[in-house]
């Protein structure tokens, strides 16, 4: 049975290295000291592992070793493996060795957690959705191949980006490295596809790690993964820059689902959102336009789990990140940002930013916080209740940044920004939703410098969302972004300022567009409701005769105090 997960056990998956083996020991002690030593050296890294769940082999040795090291561990098992072997599964013959050797006691460490699945389909979508440092394959079977490769193969199209290591110990990987080399000399490999895989020989071992297998694994993820940075899917390795490329997020996992969403604030209210219906993969870029009042804020909450949604009996949970239920049982690494933030008086006290970010375990992720600290040109020794509202929106930024996130909302915070603060921070942005696979939908009404940086945009209207996806849609209704040619057509169709915009203004004047035929409807439905006091501005079309004085307008008619003769 699966154990209780523990709080120790909950790093993010952005801090998590999935390592793939066998279970089974192999018939060479150097496969188990090389699963000893990755172990090991994950869990002094300070990263949580995910790994295949079992208690036997390679997988029982890798789990021990890094709790052993006080590590947190992640296994990830199907349902008919957690009690017996399927039916006629060749466990006890020559045909295989799956399962053999002594067993572990993994499942009753409190820093492991077990995640039951009921599908290898599902474990494997599962440990790569939690493995945000990427993935390394030790000595194994069949399965082992079939999971390294189809890592590989998730790399090609561009559904992650991150480092793939086969420390290749005993040249286990030899032949693969050679059937490899091969397919690349015979034209199925392109150059670039071969930096997709980093396989590990004991000559570099030896030379610049001492022999530590362990070591040497993590500093081939690191190296890995400078040499991907900044890298994306084979949809883009034939560009030649004229247009902007698309990604192609039709295999990619959901990272946000909204299903049937309808909410009030009170169950007495006029409900705020209106049967809301959204899908968003991971590594999109989503964002949000609508007037003020539209209902972005409120979802972007939501979609944080700060406020419960009941769902009637029978019907499914209204809001998922990652397949779980928001409010309930979050998975972690959600991060919000809202405007709120800087209003907080804790926030505008006297307290020395470079404490302030300590206190929220600015410590822990000192690369990140320090890369985040010159781009946002933050000085650690500003005392909070000092420096402007630009200066404090940077700290917060830096704050709720520097922990590396899975999925980031955010509600305006970047209104207070400088243009080159603004500029900068949206390029970290997109690199981390392009390196890390990271999910982001992005509320904002300013719209220099945007064209570039979202994957997908989502037209919010009165508290509904408006399909705006086209006949072509992957992920209705957001708007893929940038919109193909099919796209661009209907939207200029339809549009009194998309035909003459250039390409830094197309984004804006649908956005224009929109929002003009969205008052447009308003005004529209105030009017047919017959409640002439509910409509906005100057109540214009009332009528002279229909106009009712009110008290106040009484008393000022006859005192009013910015005129010099009193009437």
């Amino acid at each position: 049975m699966a154990a209780p997960a523990s709080s120790s056990a909950s790093l993010a998956a952005a801090d998590s290295l999935c390592v793939f083996c066998g279970s089974s020991p192999g018939n060479d002690p150097a496969y188990a000291q090389l699963a000893g030593d990755v172990g090991r050296a994950i869990a002094q890294n300070g990263w949580r592992m995910v790994y295949g769940g079992g208690q036997k082999g390679l997988m029982g040795i890798l789990a021990d070793s890094a709790l052993a090291s006080n590590g947190q561990v992640l296994g990830v098992i199907p349902s008919v493996m957690t009690s017996s072997a399927p039916s006629g599964h060749p466990t006890d013959s020559s045909a295989s060795k799956e399962g053999q050797g002594p067993s572990t006691q993994v499942h009753t460490h409190p820093n492991m957690h077990t995640e039951v699945v009921s599908s290898m389909h599902e474990r494997k979508a599962l440990m790569a959705r939690e493995s945000g440092r990427g993935f390394v394959g030790l000595p194994g079977g069949y399965g082992t191949f079939e999971e390294v490769l189809e890592m590989v193969t998730w790399s090609q199209l561009g559904i992650h980006n991150v480092p793939i290591v086969l420390p290749n110990v005993r040249d286990f990987w030899g032949p693969l490295e050679q059937l490899v080399q091969s397919a690349a000399k015979s034209g199925f490999i392109t150059e670039k596809g071969l930096d997709l895989l980093y396989v590990l020989h004991q000559k570099e071992v030896d030379a610049e790690h001492g022999g530590d297998w362990g070591k040497a694994t993590l500093a081939a993820v690191g190296k890995m993964e400078a040499k991907l940075r900044g890298r994306q899917g084979y949809w883009a390795w034939s560009s030649n820059g004229s247009t902007p490329s698309r990604p192609d997020f039709s295999s990619a996992a959901t990272a946000i689902s909204v299903r049937n969403l309808t909410y009030s604030f009170q169950p007495h209210l006029p409900a705020s959102l209106h049967n809301i219906n959204l899908t968003l993969p991971q590594g999109s870029r989503t964002l949000l336009i609508g007037a003020n009042g539209a209902g972005k804020s409120t979802l972007l909450r939501l979609l944080a789990g700060k406020r419960l949604v009941s769902n009637k009996s029978g019907t499914p949970t209204p809001i998922t990140v990652f397949d779980r239920d928001v409010f309930n049982s979050p998975p972690s690494g959600i991060t919000y940002l809202g405007t709120e933030w800087a209003m907080n008086p804790v926030v505008r006290s006297d307290i020395v930013v470079d404490d302030f970010l300590n206190s929220v375990g600015g410590y822990r992720y000192k690369a990140r916080r320090d890369r985040l600290l010159d781009l946002l040109d933050v000085d650690l020794d500003w005392h909070m209740h000092a420096i402007s509202d630009g200066e404090r929106r940077r700290v917060q930024l830096c704050m709720g940044l520097m922990a590396p996130w899975t999925v980031l909302l955010l509600d305006e915070v970047t209104v207070d920004l400088d243009v080159q603060v603004r500029s900068d921070l949206l390029a970290f942005l997109k690199e981390e939703a392009e390196e890390r696979g990271a999910t982001i939908v992005y509320a904002t009404h300013i719209f220099d410098g945007l064209h570039d940086f979202p994957s997908h945009v989502v037209h919010m209207r009165l508290g509904e969302v408006v399909d705006e996806s086209g006949p072509n849609a992957q992920a209705a209704p957001s708007l893929l972004w940038p919109p193909s040619d099919s796209d661009m057509q209907r939207l200029r169709s339809s549009s009194a300022s998309a035909a003459r915009d250039s390409k830094d203004g197309v984004l804006l004047n649908i956005a224009l567009d929109w929002l003009r035929a969205d008052r447009k409807l308003r005004e529209e439905r105030e009017a047919a409701a017959g409640d002439k006091g509910k409509q906005r501005g100057a109540r214009k079309g009332l009528g002279k005769d229909a106009v009712v004085e009110s008290d106040s307008e009484k008393f000022y008619t006859r005192y009013d105090y910015s005129q010099t003769v009193m009437r």
